[in-house]
């Protein structure tokens, strides 16, 4: 029985994204990277001011007792509460450090601009991936620890799946390889409001007119399976459904059927306006990545209420890795 929650907790939740978490990178963190030749990957992203980045150690936090945890934010987002539509990780930034974990043990980072009128000209490209993946890297080699965990929203969550898996990408700006599997290097994998069989806004004409609908690395959902033509929201479908093609990227992510992580987790909402479709794209739900071990399923928060306030869950499945009750 899917966990259906109601938006009791939305009051509690707008009062908790007033919290005034802040960055950047501490200067241990900074050093460090400057040491050890991660500069040129602006991790910092001083462009935001105090909201671009955060973690590292200081002074009197020294210590890693928590696996470290890596935030990923999603398209036109920001590390940090920068803007009312960026919210970025604020407030499960501050939840996890309200339960004892500290910013050793806690990082984000800026990926793009917060523009919304650019969101639809991203796409899963090179420049992104590598500088993400090498985040994963600096964050496991500065820390020293066996493994870490990944918290990813939205674009975010084809994005984070990709850096762990590693291997070739061919993008919009080139081909790269992102190097080994990073797989077992990763405690837990949070997927939250992700587009893992692409998004059914983006079937049709879209695929041509909107860059990050494109079908190479982009989120092209397909428009046709079976019988079944540029309706791929539709439930139930009129015509049985099978052997559907969707963007390149997604397929390939989704045929690698390696976990990302010891732990793998799903989270969606059933009214997210951006998803839209009950979350359906040709009768699968579209967040649910392939490898999971459990989801959880809300009724009515909307897109960006799926990050900005389920950190406690966020919190139980990194910390205990146990699903929140009534979930699957």
């Amino acid at each position: 029985m899917l966990r259906l929650f109601l938006s009791v907790s939305f009051l509690l939740g707008a009062i908790i994204a007033a919290s005034d978490v802040t960055g950047p990178l501490t200067a241990d963190f900074q050093s460090w990277l400057s040491i050890n030749g991660y500069s040129s990957y602006d991790f910092v992203r001083s462009d935001y001011g105090t909201q671009g980045s955060y973690g590292g150690k200081t002074a009197q936090i020294t210590s890693i007792v928590n696996t470290p945890v890596v935030f990923i934010h999603g398209n036109s987002d920001a590390a940090l509460h920068h803007t009312a539509t960026a919210t970025g990780w604020s407030n499960s930034i501050q939840y996890f450090l309200d339960h004892g974990y500290t910013s050793a043990e806690l990082y984000a980072t800026s990926w793009q601009d917060t523009n919304a009128l650019n969101a639809a000209k991203r796409t899963h490209d090179c420049k992104d991936l590598l500088r993400l993946r090498q985040f994963l890297k600096a964050v496991l080699d500065y820390t020293g620890s066996p493994k870490i965990s990944v918290v990813s929203h939205s674009m975010g969550v084809t994005l984070a799946r990709k850096i762990i898996k590693g291997g070739s990408v061919s993008a919009s700006d080139g081909k790269c390889d992102l190097g080994l599997p990073l797989n077992k290097k990763v405690d837990v994998l949070i997927g939250i409001s992700g587009a893992n069989y692409g998004l059914c806004n983006c079937e049709g004409g879209s695929a041509t007119l909107e860059k990050t609908c494109n079908k190479d690395n982009g989120l092209w959902p397909g428009d046709s399976c079976g019988l079944n033509i540029l309706d791929c929201g539709l439930t139930p479908l009129p015509w049985p459904c099978s052997a559907v093609n969707y963007s390149a990227y997604l397929m390939q992510l989704n045929s690698d059927r390696n976990k990302e992580a010891d732990h793998v987790y799903s989270l969606w909402s059933l009214a997210d306006e951006l998803i839209e479709y009950g979350n359906m794209v040709w009768g699968r739900s579209t967040s649910f990545i392939p490898t999971s071990d459990g989801k959880v399923v809300y009724a009515i928060y909307t897109h960006m209420q799926t990050k900005e306030l389920t950190y406690e869950d966020q919190y139980q499945l990194v910390k205990n890795k146990t699903l929140p009750s009534g979930s699957v």
